[in-house]
């Protein structure tokens, strides 16, 4: 008789439980529309933070220098020693193998993409130039 009530019990209490309820939905990967993110932002570092800098060319270098600097990803454009790139960030020299920049405080150096510098600055022909012939 025991037994009997405790496999009651058992079997009661299991088909009468509460049914679980769907899993919550995964975390989004973005803010949701509508909120305002803008101060998170600024806690780590701003705008700047997100600025990506290619030295494609070097035009000249030292205290008046310029370079061609792709920002994001964006089409070359030249800028000058103190010239802003974006909110933040400024270019701070025009070294002879590539750019410093200044973002909100921090130097940060970049070297010409892609290509080797030659030594002692002496840049060699182009070998697809043909001589002129008479």
């Amino acid at each position: 008789m025991l037994a009997l009530a405790a496999g009651i019990g058992w079997w009661g209490a299991l088909l009468l439980a509460p049914q679980p309820t769907a899993a919550p939905p995964a975390l989004g990967l973005g803010p949701a529309s509508g909120q305002n993110i803008s101060p998170v932002i600024n806690w780590f570092g701003g705008d700047s933070a997100r600025l990506r800098v290619a030295v494609l060319g070097l035009i000249s270098s030292g205290q008046h220098g310029t370079a061609l600097l792709s920002i994001n990803g964006g089409p070359a454009q030249a800028y000058s020693v103190g010239q802003s790139l974006a909110t933040g960030v400024t270019l701070a020299a025009v070294l002879p193998h590539g750019v410093s920049i200044d973002q909100d405080g921090i130097t940060e150096d970049i070297e010409v993409t892609g290509r080797t510098l030659p030594p002692n600055g002496f840049v060699p022909a182009a070998s697809s130039v043909r001589p002129l012939q008479p």
